[in-house]
């Protein structure tokens, strides 16, 4: 276990691998822990960091964490641990809430991301968004509560689950912009999107895609949330082909 320091206290991280330094951010509600076996994915050709964010894990837990800003300070601890870790760009992979983070982490420090490799992400956070949350918090089963407890603490999980599910309907109500500096981004971007992803309309994806000069999006009609897991060995061979093109590592 590892933390770094930033504004809104620490974030923890894991590593695995050797190389040079890839950053991955999970999704809201899961942590670090949870996404080993993408981050081994990975680990043959670098080092992972994988971040708890802000209020998951091992991470602070800020007091005004659920708030319409939810976005904006995950963001901005994320920009702050680039800062105290790298001194070169480096590639950043968020998925869900995590690639939001890297949207608002590079508004900060461009500098220091050299590609933003993106799953499941929206512009705005629409009453579908909200509806979908709902949905999926609904549906946990006895079995996933107990394995997030485990991940989160007992006495936080419950917290951290409505905390989330309320920070959505927040920003659903004033149908927010949580994507501030879309066209002010010039790092290589790429983005997968699902067409059957019930958080993310297909508007949304397109919205933060067409935001982005030179984006790609990569658009699987019948896959749903996260396409990550949908075919890994697919998946890597994408991310591989796009940080080949975009310069980050040699062919």
């Amino acid at each position: 276990m590892s933390t770094i320091s930033t504004r809104h206290g620490p974030l923890h991280y894991l590593t695995v691998g050797q190389g040079a330094p890839f950053v991955l951010l999970h999704g809201n509600t899961y942590s670090a822990t949870t996404q080993v076996r993408l981050a081994q994915r990975f680990a043959d050709q670098f080092t992972v960091y994988s971040f708890d964010l802000l209020g998951h894990g091992g991470s602070a837990r800020p007091p005004d964490l659920f708030t319409t800003r939810y976005f904006q300070m995950q963001g901005e601890a994320v920009a702050d641990a680039l800062a105290g870790l790298f001194h070169t760009p480096v590639p950043v992979f968020g998925m869900s809430a995590g690639g939001i983070s890297a949207l608002n982490a590079v508004c900060i420090r461009p500098d220091l991301i050299a590609a933003l490799i993106l799953d499941g992400v929206f512009a705005r956070v629409t009453a579908a968004t909200y509806q979908a949350h709902r949905h999926a918090t609904a549906s946990m089963s006895p079995s996933w509560h107990r394995y997030m407890a485990g991940q989160h603490g007992a006495d936080w999980w419950p917290i951290l689950n409505a905390g989330v599910e309320s920070v959505i309907e927040q920003l659903a109500a004033q149908e927010a912009l949580v994507t501030p500096c879309l066209d002010q981004i010039r790092v290589p971007t790429i983005i997968f999107h699902g067409g059957k992803d019930p958080f993310v309309p297909d508007e949304q994806a397109r919205a933060v895609a067409a935001g982005i000069r030179g984006a790609r999006i990569v658009y699987e009609p019948e896959a749903g949330h996260l396409i990550a897991w949908r075919n890994p060995d697919a998946f890597r061979a994408r991310v591989g082909r796009f940080l080949v093109e975009a310069g980050v590592v040699a062919g």
